[in-house]
């Protein structure tokens, strides 16, 4: 389900069923990081670190980051199952609903060092 935003993050939607999709969640967020319309909060227990994930677009079997809209606070998270091939969304979220391990390095930082 896709909700609403402001004009940074409306329409920040991908569904993940094959690989292409997770590499081009991947690069939208790691692109709106950089520009600095979302900043990365950190990643659940499952996943590799996104600024890893971003420098490399190599993956291990899950993806689980989570970003908020600089503009307007919304959350999102990137998840994706890839070793059994479920797919996954880059999708907006109303709560983050597990522990982070916190970012570091500049795709983190929104782009800033």
């Amino acid at each position: 389900m896709e909700l609403s935003g402001c004009s940074q993050c409306q329409g920040l939607y991908v569904r993940i069923k094959l690989p292409k999709d997770l590499t081009r969640a991947i690069r939208l967020a790691a692109d709106k990081c950089r520009a600095g319309s979302l900043r990365h909060l950190g990643d659940g227990a499952c996943g590799d670190s996104f600024p890893l994930l971003a420098k490399t677009e190599s993956w291990g079997d899950f993806v689980n980051s989570y970003f908020s809209c600089t503009g307007c606070g919304a959350l999102f998270r990137l998840q994706a199952e890839t070793y059994h091939g479920s797919g996954g969304t880059l999708a907006r979220i109303t709560e983050i609903a597990e522990d982070l391990t916190i970012p570091s390095g500049p795709v983190a930082q929104g782009g800033r060092a």
